[in-house]
This record gives structure tokens, C-alpha cells and sequence, in this order.
């Protein structure tokens, strides 16, 4: 409230928070400027053939909006890649015949874990940690798309598509329309999540050897702290790393063991 503060407002601005973004700078680590020419020039980022949701996607997927982050010509591949992978997802779905045994509670799980999490980093503006998410979730949908396609899939993409339209809109608006939609996506509510959905019937579990990764574990979500140790203690690479009786096996429940050899 510094105008206020100033005397230069009889009232206080109404901020709740301020939030000082962070430079992209050149590749060179220094401060993108026409006089060094290390500038970038977006329009030929776009003309590349990456196209400017890719571009969006990727500058806001560089790290935390508050810090200084690098640009990186060969980084934007991977969220035009990201991009590129949603689109055949949904242009699969529509040309399939839509008669997959789809597992519903995958889904479920999957879709309303995703909007959870992108929703609560849209409000703290880490932008980077949603859109990681939004990965994540293409992925996961991927191997579950093995099983065929069914009409479950469509509210389901419809909802992925909701999400990523902050970071890729053009893309969206489009998948958005050929999901059925009529309406304008930018007009339509944000999705909501069901708590009682996000459950999975399995964990993964880090596995660390002196703090150092080595492992991981998808274990059922019932096991038990012995059971996920012992599991831990089996693994293949983890054993080449603790030739004997370990000193000491910290459990962290639900998504660590890390084993002081």
C-alpha cells in the first residue's frame, strides 16, 4: 500500500499480494538486449513452426514466475511436443469408434486429481508446477488409452481441455469444438474436482540409498511400511547399492524410504 503509505491516497490499494516477475534472459546467462543481440525475437519463434501456444506454454513452464530463468532454444521442443501429444489424444478419441473398455476409475482419478492441482498452482501463479502437471496427465492418459476409447473418455478431455486453455487457448478453443462443444470456451465455468475421486489404489514410492535416488516403487496404497520396505530392500538396483544390512531404513509414509547403507 505504498501510495497510501506515501499520503498520496486517502486509501489502501486494494493488493493483497505483489509479485515481482522474473526475467527471461538469454541463452548466454546475460540480459536479453538489442545492443548485445541475444534478443529473441517471438514472431520468428512462432514462423519456426512451434506456433505461439507452444511458445506461451513453454515461457511459462521455464520455472518460478518470481525468478530469473534462461531461455533455451531446444527447450520449447518439449512443450510443442506436450502440445502435439493432447491433440493426437483427442483426435484419436474422435475417430474412434468409442467402443474401448475404458477403466472409469482411472479417469475419474487421473482428470480430478489434475484439476486439483493446476487449480490450487493457477492461484499461487506457479504456472511451471501446473503445467508439469498437465504433463503428467497426458501422460498417465496415454497408457490408459491401450484399453480403446470409450464415450467416458469425452467429459474427461473436455476437462483436460478447460485446463490447459490458459497456457495453449488457440489449441484449446479448437479441441474444445471438437469435443461437441458449440459454446465459447472462454465463456464456459472452470471445472470443478470430487475429493472422493482422488483415490488411487496404488503409491509411488521413492526409493533413496545414502540420499541419493535409486529406485521407484508402485506399491497397493494398503501396504504396509514393512512391506514397502522389504519391497525397497528387493529391488534389483537398489542391491547394488547396499551390499549388506543397512544401518538404518527411514520411512516417510506414503512416498519415500530412503536406506543409510
Amino acid at each position: 500500500h505504498v501510495f497510501c503509505e506515501l499520503g498520496l491516497t486517502d486509501f489502501a490499494e486494494p493488493v493483497k499480494k505483489l509479485v515481482y516477475h522474473g526475467l527471461i534472459q538469454a541463452e548466454d546467462g546475460r540480459k536479453m538486449s538489442k545492443s548485445l543481440g541475444n534478443v529473441v525475437d517471438p514472431l520468428e519463434v512462432i514462423n519456426a513452426g512451434y506456433g505461439a501456444d507452444a511458445l506461451r506454454t513453454f515461457e511459462l513452464f521455464l520455472g518460478p514466475i518470481n525468478e530469473n530463468s534462461s531461455w533455451n532454444s531446444r527447450g520449447i521442443a518439449g512443450g510443442y511436443r506436450f502440445l502435439n501429444r493432447l491433440w493426437t489424444l483427442v483426435q484419436e478419441f474422435d475417430d474412434s469408434d468409442k467402443t474401448g473398455t475404458s477403466d472409469t476409475q482411472k479417469l475419474d482419478t487421473i482428470i480430478n486429481s489434475t484439476t486439483k492441482k493446476v487449480t490450487d498452482d493457477i492461484h499461487r501463479l506457479s504456472f511451471n508446477t501446473a503445467i508439469a502437471a498437465l504433463m503428467e496427465c497426458v501422460n498417465d492418459l496415454y497408457k490408459l488409452k491401450v484399453a480403446g476409447y470409450s464415450e467416458d473418455w469425452r467429459p474427461h478431455l473436455k476437462t483436460l481441455v478447460q485446463l490447459v486453455q490458459p497456457f495453449a487457448p488457440h489449441m484449446a478453443a479448437e479441441l474444445w469444438q471438437q469435443l461437441g462443444e458449440t459454446s465459447q470456451l472462454d465463456f464456459a465455468a472452470w471445472p470443478a474436482w470430487d475429493n472422493a475421486k482422488i483415490v488411487s489404489d496404488s503409491l509411488l514410492i521413492i526409493v533413496q540409498v545414502n540420499g541419493k535416488l535409486r529406485a521407484k516403487l508402485e506399491v497397493a496404497a494398503d501396504a504396509s511400511e514393512e512391506q514397502i520396505k522389504d519391497l525397497a530392500l528387493a529391488d534389483a538396483n537398489v542391491q547394488k547399492f547396499v551390499p549388506a544390512e543397512p544401518k538404518k531404513i527411514i520411512y516417510v509414509k506414503g512416498k519415500l524410504v530412503n536406506i543409510v547403507a
